[in-house]
């Protein structure tokens, strides 16, 4: 049954991850700027919110992959890569909507930064 599928994945190139990331993103993004869908309240949190999850999602994917090869036999590692790339990307943008969309201060970036313990775990965890 896994074999099936490991062979049609050896078939699919690693970059078409980023290249749906890319995409994903920049709809995510259109749709914040024209506030359509679930951006009508508040699209910067909405998108910030986006960002993170999606990234969250992905940063466990990626650690999944050595377990689904090794318990399950679905071998992912040739992705690995690109979604641990793509994750840093997605958190990336969603530290960049925060600070220039949502706090637009670098001055106050610290200070949410020093004033908020889950800011703190996050930007530690960024760098």
């Amino acid at each position: 049954m896994i074999e099936p599928i490991n062979k049609a994945l050896r078939k699919v190139p690693a970059w078409t991850i980023y290249i749906v990331a890319a995409v994903y993103a920049v709809w995510q993004f259109y749709l914040a700027a024209t506030q359509s869908g679930p951006y009508r309240v508040e699209p910067i949190n909405v998108l910030e919110r986006e960002y993170g999850e999606t990234a969250l999602k992905l940063m466990v994917v990626g650690l999944m992959v050595t377990p689904l090869r090794k318990f399950v036999g679905l071998n992912l590692l040739k992705f690995r890569r690109a979604i641990g790339v793509t994750a840093f990307f997605l958190v990336l943008a969603h530290f960049l909507v925060w600070a220039v969309l949502d706090v637009q201060s670098f001055s106050r970036v610290w200070m949410e930064i020093v004033k908020r313990p889950y800011v703190t775990v996050g930007m530690t965890s960024f760098v």
